[in-house]
């Protein structure tokens, strides 16, 4: 690679990883909250709502701006103000205003998609090897919220977890502006073979259909997850709690399941990274649509079993879920950047996340409306319908046009 190659990597990376971490501190704070503030489940789940609206319905005009300016400085801008909201929520005690401040983390998180990947899909030629490594960062990012937000709302409590995070986000946003790397807008190092232009339209719409129903299924299970494992596995880990617990007052015992939870949400993260380096191998060597299809039918067995199994095998296949889950990422975005013109990539990126993130953010309110009567194990089942709707999308979206071949050259 190139220096500019390298930075664009480097950079767009970290970005992805403070992205995912910063939306994802949320579902690990779930139960801390509840405790504190004396709201049920589904009221705290509600604080969140906004906050996943804004990460995806904000894309479209941050995608705008990254075309018409930098994608660069959008992309340092957005961890700026994400640190922000959290630091402000961190210092609010109405849970009112708490809807607001995590909106300003969903806003400024909106920012990274659309400029970060439209930088990595234009400035690298090896275009599925450097998506399929910003996607290890971004899932890091994933592995790193439940781990680090755990021990310090273990360690500091759940406000104090929110400040350092915060500043930690501001000074690495402000790092970013340091270094300069930068992208032609009307150009792609990797062109991808050719597509006749009477396919592109239709491709891209039915692709647009599959992010949909892809994006309702990955925010009602990452919502969940920290708290369905919690409810699944708390009894198996009594003897680690109680070997953490024992120099802790009874206010602060429940937090220890919330450690013990975290980490293990984190390993099951951990396992997305080697499927993002996965479906990165299989974007530069596959046809995009027929990898992209292998991936989720892969992924419904293990969602499946992961819900209706018990014990400790609900990890291994909750694992391997998010591997397949997480691994199609690579190809997914190869598949947006060769469809849509280099001169609008960002805003294209924008279209895919606002489907994906701010879409996908009604799962907020409908778990928030159907958990009390279906409870965890029936949202699990919810995610289910939605990953076999995003299963037959991805097969129409093969069957379309399917002497055409979409794949990088």
């Amino acid at each position: 690679m190139s220096i500019n190659e390298k930075r664009i990597l480097i950079f767009s990376s970290a970005s992805h990883f403070f992205t995912h971490f910063y939306i994802l501190i949320f579902p690990v704070l779930v139960l801390p909250l509840s405790r504190d503030l004396g709201l049920s489940l589904d009221k705290v789940l509600g604080l969140s709502f906004l906050m996943y609206l804004l990460y995806g319905l904000a894309a479209i005009p941050w995608g705008f701006i990254s075309d018409k300016s930098s994608p660069r400085v959008v992309m340092g801008t957005g961890i700026v103000i994400a640190g922000i909201g959290l630091i402000g929520s961190s210092l609010v005690h109405n849970p009112n205003m708490l809807v607001w401040t995590f909106a300003i983390t969903g806003l400024g998180c909106a920012a990274y998609h659309p400029s970060g990947l439209a930088l990595v899909s234009k400035g690298i030629k090896e275009r599925g090897k450097g998506l399929g490594i910003n996607g290890i960062f971004g899932n890091m990012g994933m592995a790193a919220a439940p781990f680090t937000a755990g021990i310090l709302n273990y360690l500091t409590g759940w406000r104090q977890t929110l400040i350092i995070l915060g500043i930690a986000g501001v000074t690495a946003g402000v790092l970013s502006f340091l270094f300069k790397f930068s992208v032609t807008r009307d150009e792609d190092l990797q062109q991808g073979e050719d597509i006749k232009e009477n396919s592109i339209v239709t491709l891209f719409l039915i692709v647009c259909l599959v992010v949909l129903f892809s994006g309702l299924m990955y925010r009602t299970y990452t919502l969940v997850f920290p708290a369905w494992i919690e409810m699944k596995l708390g009894t198996l880990f009594n003897g680690l709690a109680a070997y953490l617990n024992r120099n802790r007052t009874a206010a602060l015992l429940p937090e220890t399941d919330t450690l013990i939870v975290s980490i293990i949400t984190g390993f099951a993260y951990i396992i997305g990274m080697f499927g993002q380096y996965a479906g990165g191998k299989f974007a530069d060597k596959w046809e995009l649509r027929s990898a992209y299809l292998f991936f989720w039918i892969m992924a419904i067995p293990f969602l499946v079993l992961a819900r209706f199994s018990s014990g400790l095998w609900v990890l291994p296949f909750a694992g391997l879920f998010i591997f397949f889950a997480m691994g199609m990422q690579p190809i997914e975005n190869s598949i947006f950047a060769i469809l849509t013109p280099a001169r609008w990539r960002s805003v294209s990126y924008g279209i895919k996340f606002t489907l994906t993130f701010g879409i996908g953010s009604l799962s907020v309110f409908i778990v928030k409306q159907t958990e009390p009567s279906i409870g965890l194990d029936g949202v699990i089942v919810l995610a289910i319908g939605y990953l076999l709707l995003t299963t037959a999308a991805a097969a129409v979206l093969r069957l379309t046009k399917k002497n055409q071949r979409i794949r990088h050259s």
